[in-house]
């Protein structure tokens, strides 16, 4: 069973680098991926490719050349019981908000479906994106069952055979990543601040709310000697030097916290 990982945060707590160091910590025991949705992705500042994992990075502009690829046929079908459309109307849709989100998830859940890793570890956004991101796709499903309902009802004045076919498909498509969603290890990065502290715990009630589970929160970029609340599982001390320096230097600690999902198990 593959194991997926999404390490969650507002924007600034070091989830790139909890992330890196937790794919590196699982390419020691089975196939490793690590996939980035951040507009603004920064993993190819800390891999190489001798390292023993694969890394994807996600841009709006990449994701929204894949989803012309494998959909644009399809929406052209669609437009084409309406209307005379051309390769524009595709661009147009690829390009619309939410589409380059939704394909995000699931090129993700596609990944996992594949069997080519035994774990996926998911370098979120800032957490409002995220959250935005997951909003999209619970959206497009409830959106897609409306839309099949609206094309039956046209289906005695146009010839929609094939519209309701593709969106019965793009409906399955949709229950699929949810159902991978609800799958997800959602770990949850935070700083000691009172902000951040706070925006985690907003974070946590919102995935509970969508029906997703924390399974457990680390503090990251603790100061020596600082004192703590307790509310987080793992502890990770602030260091310093290159991304990669700090990736490495955090990787014992992220060990412990993959302890917590019984993945690597805990030292004597």
């Amino acid at each position: 069973m593959v194991m997926i990982i999404a390490v969650v945060g507002k924007g600034g707590v070091g989830k790139t680098s909890v992330a890196s160091a937790i794919a590196l910590e699982l390419s020691r025991i089975g196939k490793t991926l690590i996939v980035s949705t951040d507009f603004m992705p920064s993993l190819e500042f800390i891999f190489t490719g001798a390292d023993p994992l694969s890394v994807m990075e996600l841009s709006e502009e990449g994701v929204s050349k894949e989803w012309e690829k494998v959909y644009g046929k399809q929406v052209m079908e669609i437009a084409g019981e309406f209307m005379e459309a051309d390769d524009e109307i595709i661009h147009h849709i690829s390009s619309a908000p939410g589409v380059p989100e939704e394909f995000m998830i699931s090129s993700i859940i596609e990944q996992e479906k594949s069997g080519a890793f035994d774990f996926i570890v998911w370098d979120t956004p800032a957490s409002s994106s995220t959250m935005h991101l997951l909003a999209l796709e619970r959206d497009f499903y409830n959106h897609l069952n409306r839309d099949v309902k609206f094309y039956l009802k046209l289906k005695k004045k146009f010839r929609i055979s094939k519209t309701i076919e593709i969106l019965d498909a793009w409906k399955q498509l949709a229950e699929d990543t949810w159902a991978g969603l609800e799958r997800v290890n959602f770990i949850l990065v935070s700083t000691m601040d009172e902000l951040a502290l706070r925006q985690s715990d907003t974070i946590k009630s919102d995935l509970g709310e969508m029906g997703f589970r924390v399974a457990f929160k680390i503090c990251n970029r603790v100061k020596r000697g600082q004192p703590v609340s307790g509310v987080c599982s793992v502890l990770i001390e602030e260091e310093t030097g290159s991304a990669r320096e700090i990736v490495e230097a955090i990787r014992p600690q992220v060990s412990s916290a993959l302890g917590l999902l019984s993945v690597i198990p805990k030292e004597e």
